[in-house]
């Protein structure tokens, strides 16, 4: 199981890494959500995927691993319980059960390797050092009030501000400015003899205060889109954002090391403006791999295989867990 703050994947493997079952749900990050709908999501995407799985599905699992954004809140004894209620009731047994860090099945969907550094970059940003397959030290992961910067909402509040200030001085929008407030206030012009322009700039900034906070992530891919078609606002953002996660990385990483780099989530696996300006400040004086993510929920499965005794070896293995394959549903 992936399970993420915005999405939880359930797959249900052979040893071999034959895809059986596949399912979706929700967020289950219990710092967002709560233990009580992070553990319904669990049960959800978990149960739909065995189901699919066949019959014997249940009783047939020697193993699972749930990568879970949010994993430090397994801290809390009754949030623990909570979720492991969860996992029983979608019908695993507990032997062979283990919650780990969305960040260590990313890192074991890009690489075999047992250490290096991951970077999740989607609606919020960490990066964390992996030590023999275990979470070690992490760099930001604050949340989208206080850190998470160079994240889907960094980018989008970046966007927002310089929509904002466009506005404010009236006149002709930048291609990012103008799809942002297309989003925002599809439709809104200012008009009349009082209409000023920063009266303007405030019903925009009025319609993001009325909408959830982290909505602002959703703002990311028109920066994208507009660095693409040369805004050079864009451009800044999009740098930016780069060196912001470029220095999580070094935070977290002994300078020079050769071990490998794996690049996870949404900002980084579909921004390739994003991806690449990050890629080079993190290759400048280092021969590191740096190596984009494979299916995060097949990186779960592989590490579930390993402890079911599977050969970590074999890169034929991982590369059967972790590639990216349409699901065999079983009819």
């Amino acid at each position: 199981m992936d399970a993420g703050g915005t999405t939880t994947r359930a797959l249900v493997t052979t040893l071999r890494g034959e895809r059986l079952g596949e399912a979706w749900a929700g967020g289950a990050n219990p710092n967002t959500h709560g233990p009580e709908q992070a553990g319904e999501q669990l049960t959800e995407a978990i149960g739909t995927a065995l189901d699919r799985a066949g019959p014997g599905a249940r009783e047939a699992v020697a193993a699972s691993v749930v990568g879970l954004a949010g994993y430090s809140a397994l801290r809390d004894g009754n949030v623990r319980a909570r979720l492991e209620r969860a996992l029983g009731k979608a019908g695993l047994v507990p032997t062979g059960r283990e919650f780990t860090g969305d960040d260590v099945v990313a890192f074991a969907s890009g690489t075999p390797e047992r250490s290096g550094t991951v970077l999740i970059a989607g609606t919020g940003a960490i990066a964390t050092r992996i030590e023999d397959r275990r979470r070690g030290r992490s760099a930001d992961g604050m949340g989208w009030l206080i850190g998470d910067e160079g994240s889907a909402f960094w980018i989008g509040h970046q966007a927002a501000r310089e929509t904002v200030r466009q506005l404010s001085r009236g006149g002709e929008l930048s291609p990012l400015a103008r799809t942002v407030a297309k989003q925002v206030i599809p439709g809104q012009r200012p008009s009349g003899a009082d209409q000023w322009p920063e009266e303007h700039a405030r019903d925009f900034a009025r319609a993001l205060t009325e909408a959830p906070p982290i909505g602002l992530a959703e703002l990311a891919p028109l920066v994208t889109d507009a660095y693409e078609a040369g805004d050079e606002a864009a451009a800044v953002i999009v740098n930016a954002a780069a060196g912001h996660l470029a220095q999580s990385v070094h935070q977290v990483r002994v300078p020079g090391e050769p071990l490998p780099v794996v690049l996870s989530g949404g900002v980084l696996t579909r921004s390739a403006p994003v991806r690449g300006a990050l890629t080079h400040k993190l290759t400048m004086g280092t021969g590191a791999p740096v190596i984009l993510a494979g299916c995060t929920c097949g990186g779960a499965a592989w590490l579930a295989a390993l402890g079911a005794g599977a050969e970590d070896r074999d890169p034929g293995l991982h590369e059967a867990f972790t590639r990216p394959e349409r699901v065999v549903v079983p009819t």
